[in-house]
């Protein structure tokens, strides 16, 4: 059984129930019969997923996200027209390369194939779903080299289940690639045709607009995607910034700084979220005619958490220690050179370590213990999840079939959807029980490492 050319590895595809192993032949054959886009990983979750970019403030002191929410349910298959690309623009596909120190003739080309033609089975500016239970709050912060996509079906599948997602594209050198908007002191009213308009609920939005095959094709436009008839926009000059390389890799000074740079950023986002919740209208740099304001009160600020993979778990500690309003963290496979001595010192929060198989190492794990340690009475866990390497939180493993993901080292011994899976009950059991999330299981069967696929604490010897 494949699905964007991945095959079930039946050694492990025994762990998830029938039903599930139902759910993903249906969702295969519906794709076959369709010949639905090829995408990532439909959620699994209650809810259709909305999602939208934001960018407020030009230049690299702006903050830029990917938001992901909850909108009304219908079938996500025929909306497929709704769906964005998941490499935004073609330069991100060349940031990885970049990133990796390959030869962007030939690797540039692949990344394309690979991923150019790769959708979200998400709703481009669908409404938000209005709810009497305001929703909760993750802010996720990609690893290096990573993106505001990069981590996309993990995003996704939160919000699937009643969570809005914020995940960042960060300024400080260590993404991919990422666009900043300068201003070219021009503006003007424009007429732009609608490619998608629908909204969640049938009705045509005359603010709503997708025509991501058209993004970014002007060094001088006026948006990030096509504007609605009339609306006023300034034009803005592109500016791409690549991943900054450096000498010395492991350069604490300076993997420290990003570290704070990142958690400055993480924060700013929260700000923003809560200017949202408060029913203001973000001035959304790329032209996008999206309503912020009907976020007004469905925002559940007082459980957050902040959630990150590599250097971005390092972030996601820095954020918790510097800005009480983030109640949990959860880190993913985390890198966690950058962390200092304060962290360990300051950070009060529940903290939760989801490792992947392959990827730690006996000075990594050490200070992982030592947070473990410094926890007193907050609870801190971690759990290694078998048979997977460090981007199998990533979207990479959905891009390639098995030999080609071994080869790359995006894939390792475990079925990528059962690796989402693992990685995303953990999240969310864990953020049950410290945010008093009523309609979320609590999944102690994978936190306490009772499940076949979990190892409680660590598979390497640290000592």
């Amino acid at each position: 059984m494949t699905c964007l050319g991945i095959k079930v590895d039946s050694k492990f595809s025994g762990n998830s129930s029938e039903a599930e192993m139902k759910d993903l032949e249906a969702d295969v054959k519906m794709t076959a019969k369709r010949r639905i886009r090829r995408h990532l990983p439909v959620a699994k979750g209650p809810h259709t997923v909305g999602v939208v970019d934001i960018m407020c403030e030009r230049g690299e002191n702006g903050i830029f996200f990917r938001l992901y929410y909850p909108t009304t349910r219908t079938d996500i298959y025929t909306r497929d027209r709704q769906w964005p690309l998941w490499l935004p623009h073609k330069k991100y596909a060349l940031g990885y390369v970049h990133f990796l120190q390959w030869n962007p003739a030939i690797f540039g080309k692949i990344f394309n194939w690979l991923g150019g033609d790769v959708y979200v089975p998400a709703l481009w500016q669908a409404l938000l779903l209005k709810s009497n239970t305001p929703y909760p709050v993750l802010v996720f912060s990609h690893g290096l080299g990573g993106n505001r996509t990069s981590n996309t079906s993990f995003c996704v599948e939160l919000a699937s289940r009643g969570f809005v997602v914020a995940a960042i594209e960060h300024r400080d050198g260590s993404a991919s690639m990422t666009l900043c908007l300068k201003n070219n002191n021009h503006s003007t009213i424009r007429a732009c045709s609608d490619y998608n308009n629908e909204t969640n609920d049938g009705h045509i939005n005359k603010k709503s607009e997708h025509g991501h095959q058209n993004q970014h094709q002007n060094h001088h436009h006026c948006s990030h995607h096509k504007l609605s008839e009339g609306h006023h926009c300034n034009y803005f000059k592109e500016e791409w910034k690549w991943f900054e390389h450096v000498d010395k890799w492991d350069d604490f000074d300076y993997r420290n700084g990003q570290m704070y740079k990142r958690a400055e950023e993480c924060r700013h986002v929260l700000d923003l979220l809560t200017e949202m919740n408060a029913g203001a209208t973000l001035h959304n740099t790329l032209g996008i005619a999206f309503d912020t304001k009907q976020f007004k009160n469905q925002l559940d600020l007082k459980k957050v958490c902040v959630a990150g993979h590599s250097f971005g778990g390092a972030t996601c500690l820095a954020t918790c220690s510097t800005d009480s309003r983030f109640q949990v963290g959860v880190v993913l496979d985390g890198w966690m050179h950058p962390v200092d001595d304060k962290i360990f010192s300051s950070l009060k929060q529940p903290i939760l370590m989801i490792n992947m198989e392959s990827f730690q190492w006996p000075v990594n794990i050490k200070q992982m213990m030592r947070l473990l340690e410094a926890g007193g009475e907050a609870d801190r866990n971690m759990i290694t999840v078998r048979g997977t390497c460090h981007q199998s939180v990533t979207d990479f493993q959905f891009l390639c079939n098995k030999a080609m993901g071994r080869f790359m080292n995006v894939r390792y011994k475990l079925d990528p959807y059962l690796c989402l899976e693992m990685t995303c009950k953990a999240t969310m059991g864990f953020l049950t029980k410290h945010l008093n999330l009523e309609s979320i299981p609590n999944y102690q069967e994978i936190l306490s490492g009772e499940h076949d696929l979990i190892i409680s604490g660590t598979n390497v010897k640290w000592t």
